[in-house]
């Protein structure tokens, strides 16, 4: 990132958006849609600027915004792996908070989906959605027990228990 340009450290996205007008990187589209160039490399440059600042609670903001229905990238695993080395419970629960919603609503969708139409919706797609889901909740059940909040993950452990057997999350 440009040493010259400051972040704001609050808002992830306009930090990025604003990096890139600077950097001369934004045009209109025909559609007069606004391109980004370079825009993957700002949110990389960005992202690692705000784990340097331990701006943690902006990137969960956005990244609470994020699909999260068929798979976690870097960037959810290395702000997850920070929270938990800093023990920032409430952080990391509003994050997988977030990711759980996302899942839980694609399994449930897809599932209802399958039970109007199982010619078109295989059953497959269902057991994918489902595991998808268990493994996030799995997932905020080990850290709420790494860092002793096992208490607060209650209405968790009874989604898991209501998917484990295949009904609605």
């Amino acid at each position: 990132m440009n040493k010259a340009f400051p972040l704001s450290f609050q808002h992830f996205q306009k930090d990025i958006e604003r990096y890139l007008k600077s950097e001369g990187k934004c045009e209109e589209n025909e559609h007069g849609q606004t391109v980004y160039r370079g825009y993957q490399a700002a949110v990389d440059q960005t992202f690692r600027a705000y784990m340097e600042k331990e701006a943690f609670a902006p990137l969960v903001a956005e990244f609470r915004k994020w699909n999260w229905e068929w798979d976690y990238n870097n960037y959810l695993l290395n702000l997850t792996a920070c929270l938990q080395v800093a023990g920032n419970w409430p952080l990391l629960k509003e994050l997988w908070e977030a990711v759980i919603a996302k899942r839980r609503t694609n399994y449930n969708k897809t599932k209802k989906a399958q039970k109007a139409l199982p010619e078109k919706i295989p059953e497959e797609l269902v057991t994918k959605t489902r595991e998808l889901l268990l493994d996030s909740l799995y997932r905020l059940r080990s850290y709420a027990s790494e860092l002793q909040q096992e208490s607060e993950v209650g209405e968790y452990l009874e989604m898991i228990a209501r998917v484990e057997k295949r009904r609605k999350a």
